[in-house]
């Protein structure tokens, strides 16, 4: 049933915190009141992108006036897990207790850590459930919510950035009923989602608005907030065709260093429709709206029109909402297409949404459960009193009736007992069950984790200039101790040996480390500490300047593999591997470091190690296994 209330709606993105007053206007909202704040960081200057956010909340609190207020949290899609999982058809299912699970099997974090909420989709197919799986790191989410409220804001709910989005689409686009096709043109990431009847899709990809700044930066050799500012104050995408005639030379180079980078996105849009029609029997899509700050750009629709071959419309998430008189008109109708995320809390908190997705916070989860144990607590007290003045008149009137009914309670008493050492008996088997249960899932684990791993090196380094050709996991590696020399490597710590994995014979093929890179404790349980890559740059024959293919690599990792992005697996510090890059990096001309040739001119060889947020258990081996 719908609830229309006043709602203060919050999105904190990856560039950009986005603030929004919502009142009842007839059997809807208006947006009453709205701010947003570019929060624009040089990749070096993460670390105090927690600093930037809480003092931009503050900010927009005290504009809005907003301060003590409810609000509903909205993250952005890249700091979210998100699966789709089909369950199993059992009789007299607990649908809660299957998703819970399914999660243990599809996020490869402890349940522990992380914080998890599911929305079941339309049946497909008779008999067939399946479910939207979103899940957050608690410590992210935690974190989060100690920015707003320490703000002065108190945290109703938290979403995702992408449900969110889909239901002010769904409020806004009533009588759409053709498949269509949402493109949500973040800053790290575009959000992909397939829209039609009894569908729902989604999938996110790294071709977005820092992806073309960075190609900006590399083009010009300017930082990366001079080349966001160059982008935002002068770019256009190049449609081809001449198009650039009547431009300067500068803006004419400017907008074609833009379109290249806008393939990318295109082409991975392309991949996107072909894996949801040949995997999920999906339509292909009639129509695209686009969004986000990315949508912002000169010619984006033209663009994506040309290379998708299908009509392409600016998407309006405030379609449905009346706009309250203090809203500047002009600054809306170029921030509403950066408004869907706060539009679809206001819906969500309404009841009238599709999906309705909250990842509560651990200390707003232990308030609600505090909030429903109250009754409880009161009711005992209650019958607690009631109970001491019944036995204290009973006392007082009659004690010989009293001893009476003790004596008769006495087997109900023993009964009590023998329930509870039988209880005592079955608790036991419970916790032995579920020690075997933990075991199975850590095996579960250690068998998932490694195609995690490829699949993010693969997803996130995708480039024509440099390619992979080992993947070596590292046993109980200590990247901080170690200096990666010709002379000292890592080849003694490698999971498998490849000679000994391919000859015959009862040694274990898992390494023993060398007395001259003994990194490993002998003390210490075996684990997988970091992945070893190795592979090439390309390179102009004869030409010794190698620090522009090096700086692709180094690129790489600052850009998309730092310990401080959510979902990040490895635990790069960037600003510590710079200091100490011997440690993590070794390059390899084709003269190789003592003056032999050693590769072919046109590549140079690299080797990269990649320490591990979460260290991956290894089974302990026998004698001749």
């Amino acid at each position: 049933m719908a609830e229309f209330k006043t709602t203060v709606a919050l999105e904190i993105g990856a560039q950009c915190v986005t603030m929004g007053v919502f009142t009842p206007a007839g059997k809807g909202y208006a947006l009453s009141r709205y701010a947003r704040r570019e929060i624009v960081l040089d990749p070096l200057e993460e670390g105090m992108r927690m600093d930037y956010v809480s003092s931009t909340i503050a900010e927009l609190v005290t504009e809005l006036k907003v301060k003590g207020s409810d609000v509903r949290n909205v993250v952005s899609g890249q700091q979210v897990f998100m699966r789709f999982v089909k369950l199993v058809a059992l009789d007299d299912s607990d649908i809660a207790e299957q998703v819970s699970y399914e999660a243990q099997q599809h996020i490869p974090f402890p349940l522990d850590e992380i914080q998890w909420d599911y929305q079941e989709l339309p049946e497909r197919e008779p008999g067939e459930t399946e479910v939207l799986l979103v899940a957050i790191k608690k410590e992210v989410l935690d974190n989060l919510n100690s920015q707003v409220e320490g703000s002065g804001l108190k945290t109703r709910s938290v979403d995702c950035s992408i449900t969110s989005l889909y239901n002010a689409f769904r409020i806004s686009y009533p009588e759409e009923q053709e498949p269509v096709m949402i493109l949500d043109i973040g800053a790290k990431t575009t959000d992909i989602i397939f829209a039609e009847a009894g569908r729902f899709f989604t999938r996110s990809v790294t071709a977005a608005g820092a992806f073309v700044t960075n190609a900006i930066a590399r083009e010009y050799g300017m930082s990366f907030r001079d080349a966001e500012k160059l982008k935002v104050e002068s770019g256009m995408i190049s449609l081809g065709n001449g198009f650039t005639d009547n431009l300067s030379e500068q803006d004419a180079a400017l907008a074609s260093t833009i379109r290249n980078a806008m393939n990318r996105l295109s082409s991975e849009v392309q991949r996107t429709i072909n894996h949801y029609r040949a995997q999920y029997k999906g339509s292909a899509p009639t129509k695209a709206y686009i969004c986000g700050g990315g949508a912002r750009m000169p010619y984006a629709v033209e663009f994506l029109q040309s290379t998708l071959n299908i009509p392409v419309e600016y998407l309006n998430p405030l379609a449905a909402f009346e706009i309250g008189s203090k809203v500047d008109e002009e600054a809306l109708s170029m921030d509403a297409l950066c408004l869907g995320s706060i539009a679809g809390a206001a819906v969500t908190g309404a009841g009238v949404g599709e999906f309705s997705i909250d990842l509560v916070p651990t200390s707003v989860g232990k308030e609600r459960a505090e909030l429903q144990m109250l009754p409880k607590v009161l009711a005992g007290g209650l019958v607690a009193v009631a109970g001491a003045a019944f036995f204290a008149w009973a006392a007082d009137s009659a004690a010989a009736d009293a001893e009476k009914m003790l004596k008769s309670a006495r087997p109900a008493v023993e009964a009590v007992a023998s329930i509870n050492d039988s209880m005592e008996g079955d608790n036991s088997k419970y916790s032995n069950a579920k020690k075997e249960l933990e075991k199975l899932n850590a095996h579960y684990v250690m068998r998932t984790a490694y195609p995690e791993i490829i699949k993010q090196l693969s997803e996130r380094s995708a480039s024509v200039k440099f390619w992979f050709t080992e993947f070596a996991p590292l046993i109980n590696y200590e990247a901080d101790k170690v200096i990666i020399t010709d002379s000292v490597d890592v080849k003694g710590t490698r999971l498998i040996d490849p000679g000994k994995s391919r000859n015959a014979g009862s040694n274990s093929s898992i390494n023993q480390a060398p007395e001259a890179v003994d990194v490993r404790s002998r003390n210490k349980a075996p684990k997988v500490t970091a992945i070893c890559v190795s592979g090439y740059t390309s390179k102009t024959p004869g030409d010794d300047r190698s620090q522009a293919q090096r700086q692709i690599i180094y690129d790489l990792v600052a850009k998309n593999f730092d310990e401080r992005s959510a979902d990040s697996l490895f635990s790069y510090h960037n600003a510590e591997v710079m200091r100490n890059m011997n440690h993590y990096y070794q390059f390899i001309d084709s003269k190789g470091s003592r003056g032999k040739v050693s590769v072919p001119d046109y590549v140079e060889k690299f080797m990269l190690v990649m320490p591990l947020k979460n260290p991956i258990d290894i089974p302990e081996l026998g004698e001749g296994k």
